[in-house]
């Protein structure tokens, strides 16, 4: 079985190196057919310390997107596929430019790059937990191609309590995973608009009361970690913006296939999960996630392996009797942190608070002021 697993990746994996080699040629071909090419820079929100940074970001070829709130199903749908069909610019040189310092990268073979290093001397925060950055093209593999963008890293304050890591879909983002066949998870994800989708009631109440905490004063860092596509991060990041939940980093996946077998063998959520924690190692974190997929099990192996590093846990019920029932066990053990089962975002508060993670009474007026 091994072996045929081995044969499979290898040949997606040379079909797949095959198709961006095409493509590519074809860029280059309309560059010196003297097409000027729109290139774009993708950028997503980085963390770090003050003494370190993670951030990552692409390098495309712009397409048209519409990206309007409450466009129709079919525009929708275009979107998603231009979103997905991305032609990426592999081997382009950037410059990164945080605070005083310069910092010089390359995009791998999806157009992706990735800034993970140390900065000395440290930077000066001050007040701000937000830490602007800018980025720009400096080559592409046909020559020079000007582009600049901008975002920006969070850097939490030493008085942060902890940090809150979250998954999106159906913690979040009603998005029906547990329908049949994930007929729901395919219609919300083609065909809805940001603006459209459905947020759990109270959701951005709770989480704004968590950042803020139990003295209802303070700023806990918010990370969002999800399977959704990479290519989907500029829509995800609306549909958070939209319904008001704290701004964070986004961590989603990449839909490429990895060069060795083995490459994302731990996932990528836990594999974001455990480079949050291995960044902040004096913080403690609260996981949250539901019940529909593997959160309950991820978390509670990330607790075991990490020991003192998880302070809680909670999981939204899909009101699921089948994996209710599988999960009843792991509920029952009591060698980590226990996992809050919650079927609502209003109990999900209390239970917070008895954890001593936020205000109570903030929750209710947040709440209040959502309704409308």
């Amino acid at each position: 079985m091994a072996m045929l697993r081995a044969l499979l990746h290898k040949l997606l994996q040379g079909l797949d190196d095959a198709f961006d080699a095409l493509r590519f040629q074809m860029l280059q071909v309309a560059v010196r057919s003297g097409i000027n090419l729109p290139v774009k820079i993708a950028t997503y929100r980085g963390f770090g310390r003050t003494d370190r940074i993670f951030l990552q970001g692409r390098v495309l070829i712009r397409k048209s997107i519409r990206n309007r709130p409450l466009q129709n199903a079919w525009h929708q749908l275009l979107d998603t596929y231009r979103r997905l069909d991305s032609s990426e610019i592999p081997h382009a040189r950037l410059h990164i430019y945080i605070g005083d310092h310069c910092f010089e990268t390359l995009t791998d073979k999806e157009g992706y790059f990735t800034l993970s290093e140390d900065i000395h001397p440290p930077l000066d925060t001050q007040v701000a937990h937000w830490v602007p950055v800018r980025v720009e093209l400096i080559e592409t593999p046909w020559g020079p191609h000007p582009a600049k963008a901008r975002t920006k890293i969070l850097i939490p304050p030493p008085e942060a309590r902890f940090g809150v890591i979250t998954d999106i879909d159906d913690t979040i983002i009603h998005t029906g995973v547990t329908s049949p066949l994930k007929w729901e998870v395919l219609y919300n994800t083609l065909f809805k608009s940001p603006a459209r989708r459905k947020v759990f009631d109270e959701v951005a109440a709770f989480f704004r009361a968590l950042r803020q905490g139990p003295d209802g004063e303070g700023f806990n860092p918010v990370f969002y970690v999800s399977n959704s596509p990479r290519n989907f991060h500029s829509m995800v990041k609306k549909y958070l913006r939209i319904h008001k939940l704290p701004k964070g980093p986004l961590l989603l996946r990449d839909i490429g296939i990895p060069y060795k077998l083995h490459a994302r063998t731990i996932g990528h959520k836990a594999d974001a999960i455990l480079r949050i924690l291995e960044t902040y190692p004096k913080l403690p974190f609260v996981l949250i996630g539901d019940s529909g997929e593997k959160d309950p099990y991820l978390y509670h192996e990330i607790a075991l392996k990490l020991p003192g590093r998880i302070r809680a846990i909670f999981i939204r019920d899909v009101q699921h009797a089948r994996r209710r029932s599988k999960l009843q066990p792991l509920l029952e053990q009591a060698d980590t942190p226990p996992i809050r089962l919650f079927d609502s975002y209003t109990q999900a508060a209390s239970l917070a608070a008895m954890e001593g993670l936020l205000n109570l009474h903030l929750f209710r007026q947040l709440q209040s002021e959502g309704k409308p």
